[in-house]
């Protein structure tokens, strides 16, 4: 076996390759091997490795010259490459690539992700932020980048709505149409990524020996997942279930999404099942829980008094704050709330009312068209009115469409 080079956040192959009970479980259940073959193995290692190539090489062109090269790339992505006073070919290189939809891209299932998501109203934000942010701040690889940056300082409501925006800018219809909002918001993402990625590699604080590539393919494909195949678990949890065509049209779209970002063909699923294959290799890839983790996880946790209510503002801060921790309670237990620093609920009440709640109105939905209906417009005005709560911040946000 050849000696390999890699980051030593990730584990030897042969401790990854044991079939422990965990894998034994998990092969059973989803008819497929969860321990990597070596070839699998020697793929994540190089994914660690690996940032955005085709941005990237945008990036190297974007600093000869920041001020001027940036605003021309700017007026590509908002405007299109025919508005620029003259060709640049790395841009035009760029946009031909991501203008391109894939062979396998399927409007049809984009557009029923879109409803379904719409559909699931704050149900769909409550899972995002304390299903698979809470997870993901367990793993501290996912944590690095914030730290080198200093953004573990900003206020975690910023943090959220930040990423809040471009999932609501997304989740448009027709939002991935060529100048629509989904569609420049992920590729002006995929932008700031690849400048930060920029940054710390020339940064004496970052540890690639340790952390590999800032914001990785890896990484960056479980972000993926987190919005797709772990949404999809944690709805069915709270008492939404999902048909087999949406759950199918909710991996697609985060595909696409997850192309469009910038992640490899080879990181990308169609199947639940594939994912979480994927995420049986987070412990292996990772470190344990640390400081960075306790810091994002309290400062998220606490989040709900960054809110301005415009009516009985207090009380619904406490009560947010309350419902979030009984959320994150339910999912990750106990134990781990205490491992990141977060005191344990007594009696939490809360994902038991969401779970009869869903239960009684998305089965009704299904055979009453009034119900259904109203649920789909209510649910996006509930995920549009969350981000309000973030005032500043929202009018700030505002400045990624120009």
């Amino acid at each position: 076996m050849q000696t390999l080079i890699k980051p030593t956040r990730l584990a030897p192959f042969e401790k990854m390759s044991r079939n422990n009970i965990k894998f034994k479980i998990f092969n059973y259940l989803t008819n497929q091997q969860a321990q990597p073959s070596y070839e699998e193995y020697i793929s994540l290692n190089a994914a660690l490795q690996t940032g955005d190539v085709p941005m990237d090489k945008v990036m190297q062109w974007v600093m000869t010259n920041p001020r001027q090269n940036r605003k021309l790339f700017e007026t590509a992505l908002y405007q299109g490459i025919d508005k620029l006073p003259q060709e640049e070919p790395v841009l035009t290189e760029f946009f031909n690539l991501v203008e391109k939809k894939p062979m396998w891209f399927d409007p049809v299932k984009i557009e029923t992700a879109i409803q379904f998501t719409h559909r699931l109203g704050a149900n769909g934000t409550y899972i995002l932020r304390d299903l698979a942010l809470m997870t993901g701040y367990q793993y501290p690889g996912f944590n690095q980048p914030l730290i080198a940056t200093g953004a573990l300082s900003k206020y975690a409501g910023k943090r959220l709505a930040e990423t809040h925006k471009w999932w609501l800018d997304i989740n448009k219809p027709n939002s991935f149409s060529r100048f629509n909002d989904g569609f420049t918001s992920t590729i002006y993402v995929r932008f700031i990524h690849s400048l930060v990625r920029y940054q710390l590699n020339k940064s004496k604080d970052w540890d690639r020996e340790v952390w590999g590539e800032p914001i990785n393919q890896y990484d960056q494909a479980m972000t993926n997942i987190a919005f797709s195949a772990v949404l999809l678990i944690g709805v069915r949890a709270i008492g939404i279930f999902p048909s087999k065509a949406e759950s199918e049209a909710i991996m697609h779209f985060w595909k696409y999404a997850g192309w469009l970002m910038g992640i490899d063909d080879k990181w990308l699923v169609d199947k639940e099942s594939e994912a979480w294959k994927w995420m049986q290799w987070l412990d292996f890839a990772h470190p344990k829980v640390d400081e960075s983790s306790r810091v994002l996880a309290k400062g998220l946790s606490k989040e709900p008094f960054e809110r301005q209510y415009k009516h009985f503002n207090t009380f619904l801060q406490k009560k947010a704050y309350q419902n979030h921790l009984d959320v994150t309670q339910l999912f990750i237990g106990p134990k781990k709330m205490k491992k990141l620093g977060l005191k344990p609920r007594t009696l939490a009440w809360y994902p038991f009312y969401l779970m009869a709640k869903n239960t009684v109105l998305y089965n009704g939905a299904k055979h009453i068209g009034v119900l259904d209906r109203y649920l789909q417009k209510h649910g996006r005005a509930e995920q549009e009115y969350s981000l309000e709560l973030y005032q500043n911040a929202g009018k700030q946000l505002a400045s990624m469409h120009q």
